[in-house]
């Protein structure tokens, strides 16, 4: 259910729906009983820990070059800021990966100095701070900023 909910980005209401046990009992174990949105939030809470420390765990060991990619959104309606950070990465295999790292409240002021620590603290956090190839930004202040300090690496203009 916690997979199911995760991969196609669905509420945690859906795990108490009517519609879904009747599926459940009827094609699936007709002694489903369902779980109860709390139930599922913890799992799914338990699970983001869990691949969150694998991830972590990989790019110790990876000895690649990474994207990444950020961006901060507003909510309006309630004033909260948030910062995402999304990693790209091409396996040993020669297949690419897309990860969030971080999707984040941001509420301190949106200086480029700001941005980048906490950038900055996302990619120590995974191991990450010295495989950075390229970085594509929204802000042209964070571009510049991360341009200054940034030595081995690409600032992309999205």
């Amino acid at each position: 259910m916690d997979n199911l909910l995760v991969e196609e980005i669905l509420p945690y209401l859906f795990s108490e729906s009517l519609a879904f046990r009747d599926y459940a009992q009827t094609c699936l174990n007709p002694q489903y009983r369902g779980y109860s949105r709390k139930t599922v939030k913890k799992e799914i809470s338990r699970l983001y820990g869990a691949k969150k420390v694998r991830l972590q765990n990989y790019f110790v060991n990876f000895d690649g070059r990474v994207t990444i990619c950020s961006d901060i959104w507003e909510d309006t309606y309630h004033n909260l800021h948030y910062l995402g950070l999304t990693v790209y990465y091409i396996d040993n295999d020669w297949h690419m990966h897309k990860r969030v790292l971080a999707f984040c409240k941001f509420n301190d002021r949106h200086t480029a100095e700001h941005i980048y620590i906490l950038i900055e603290r996302i990619l120590i956090e995974y191991s990450l701070i010295d495989k950075v190839f390229a970085i594509g930004l929204i802000m042209l202040l964070i571009i510049l900023l991360l341009f200054l300090d940034c030595v081995n690496c690409v600032v992309l203009f999205l």
